[in-house]
């Protein structure tokens, strides 16, 4: 499933102020079922400060949804990766991509 425009730009707004140098990617899953993944990788262990961090996006997500409904659920997950960027699972696509170095 390709990602629906209105998704694309509402985790856009929610993440704004919310990137900081360890992100390395975000990827979103979204299915018919109106469940969103929202799956984080990091150049090291997540911390709980991280943690905080994506409740605060989902949050922000779920603001948008208060009378349509099109998100029913959201996961997250937050990863550990040192894989370049291009073996990366990018799911049904990246909300945000950090510049690397190959």
């Amino acid at each position: 499933m390709n990602l629906p425009e209105w998704l694309i730009l509402w985790v856009w707004q929610a993440l704004i102020g919310e990137i900081y140098p360890e992100i390395r990617a975000i990827a979103l899953r979204y299915d018919k079922d109106r469940n969103l993944l929202l799956r984080y990788y990091f150049d090291r262990e997540p911390t709980e400060d991280d943690m905080e961090n994506i409740e605060c996006v989902i949050t922000n997500i779920f603001a948008h949804t208060s009378s349509d409904e099109k998100i029913k659920n959201i996961e997250d997950e937050a990863i550990y990766s040192k894989d370049r960027m291009a073996d990366l699972d990018i799911l049904d696509g990246l909300v945000y991509a950090r510049r690397e170095s190959i």
